[in-house]
């Protein structure tokens, strides 16, 4: 019995797992092309992960505002291009305008209902303040990582 001769580009073929069809060209091995795609598709998630975590700093969950309430009674909640919120305290019932410096939609929404404005990106909006004093944390419906005290005297 004689035994046929096999090129070395087709062992080598046989040996990365590769499999030769009767034409003579090589395919990948399914499962090769399956690993390959899982880790690619994990890398870009892992990309994906890091570009939103990197928009929000760990230094902008509240910024409640210092000084006193303006003489005017009336305050103003600046939200800056880093998604934090900058505050200044206000009286009771006043008129609280909000501006939004970024370029991205934002809420300023009261926790557990009350106030709630939308503010599209490089507008301003207003509202009225609580009637009574006290301190009144807020955030943002978009980005759940946007907190803010909004301070009220009396």
């Amino acid at each position: 019995m004689r035994f046929k001769e096999t090129s070395s580009a087709s062992a080598r073929s046989v040996y990365r797992g590769n499999h030769a069809e009767p034409n003579g060209r090589f395919t990948r091995n399914p499962s090769m092309q399956r690993r390959i795609l899982i880790l690619l598709a994990a890398a870009l998630l892992s990309l994906a992960l890091a570009a939103c975590g990197s928009s929000g700093s760990s230094n902008s969950s509240s910024n409640s505002g210092s000084g006193s309430a303006s003489s005017s009674g009336s305050a103003q909640i600046t939200i800056d291009s880093s998604f934090t919120y900058h505050v200044t305290p206000v009286k009771a019932g006043a008129t609280v305008t909000v501006k939004n410096d970024s370029s991205t939609t934002h809420t300023v929404t009261q926790d557990g209902g009350g106030f709630n404005v939308q503010i599209d990106g490089g507008k301003t909006a207003t509202f009225t303040a609580p009637s009574s004093a006290g301190s009144f944390k807020f955030h943002c419906n978009f980005h759940s990582f946007m907190h803010g005290t909004l301070t009220v005297t009396a």
